[in-house]
């Protein structure tokens, strides 16, 4: 009997301890789901399949009292809509956490919004509105957050674009020479170093640059910047006299262009 009352006791107590984890409640689940989902198309460079869902999610974090997470989703899909080229619709996003009156949104998601915010007025040559978006991320940062690099290699390429290139030179060559800056951002600091040396005449060393930082962007993947990057070696090739050197990194950077233009077409699909 004491046997008999020993075997049942042990099969309870293994019972109780392979009893399985509780489930989290619905709304959290799909919550977490959605947003799995969407950054594991996001990485795949399913970007319809990643608005949605991260879309979804955010409807979910937001029904939930998540500020944290909506405001995280709110930037992924800025940045998703933005790869999609619907700059105005990626700007909305941001300006949902930047123009919130509340304050409901960490400050460290107003930083990154700002900071995007910049980059693409950048890209679309809006440059007084991207200055002052970047002057909210630099007050936002103090020169301590992990995006400091960044905003240092966008505030040089925004004095390029104002015309200031040796002060774009300056800076950009700083941020370049950081090994905490990271690559993606050592190559673009790099890119503004080659493009200043290219406004200021010194076409040698612009053609080196832009040759060190077409290999990094070959290393990083990044299509959009490595036809920058040639296209920047067929203009300073052109100035250096070496016609049919320009002529083969311009064929190359078409090749390079189209081929990306078909990829982000076919997301589209």
């Amino acid at each position: 009997m004491t046997r008999l009352f020993i075997l049942l006791l042990t099969g309870m107590l293994t019972a109780c301890g392979s009893a399985p984890v509780p489930r989290l409640p619905q709304a959290l689940e799909q919550a977490q789901v959605a947003d799995k989902d969407a950054r594991r198309a996001l990485r795949g460079g399913e970007l319809l399949r990643a608005q949605n869902n991260f879309a979804k999610a955010l409807v979910l974090q937001q029904s939930l009292d998540d500020a944290a997470g909506a405001a995280t989703t709110l930037i992924n899909l800025a940045t998703v809509i933005h790869q999609l080229h619907d700059d105005e619709a990626a700007l909305t996003w941001l300006d949902k956490i930047l123009l919130e009156k509340a304050q409901i949104y960490p400050p460290e998601s107003h930083l990154t919004a700002a900071f995007r915010k910049a980059v693409i007025l950048t890209n679309l040559a809006r440059l007084s509105e991207a200055d002052s978006a970047l002057q909210l991320s630099e007050k936002l940062c103090e020169k301590t957050c992990t995006l400091r690099f960044g905003i240092d290699a966008l505030r040089a390429r925004l004095l390029l674009l104002k015309g200031d290139a040796e002060g774009a030179l300056a800076l950009a060559q700083a941020v370049s020479k950081e090994g905490e800056a990271g690559k993606e951002e050592q190559a673009n600091a790099l890119r503004v170093v080659a493009a200043a040396e290219e406004t200021l005449a010194r076409y040698a060393s612009a053609l080196q640059h832009y040759q060190a930082t077409l290999e990094m962007d070959k290393s990083l993947g990044l299509s959009a910047r490595i036809g920058e990057d040639l296209n920047g070696m067929a203009r300073v090739s052109t100035q250096l006299g070496r016609n049919q050197e320009a002529a083969i990194y311009a064929r190359r950077a078409i090749l390079v262009n189209e081929s990306h233009r078909q990829s982000v077409a076919a997301t589209h699909e």
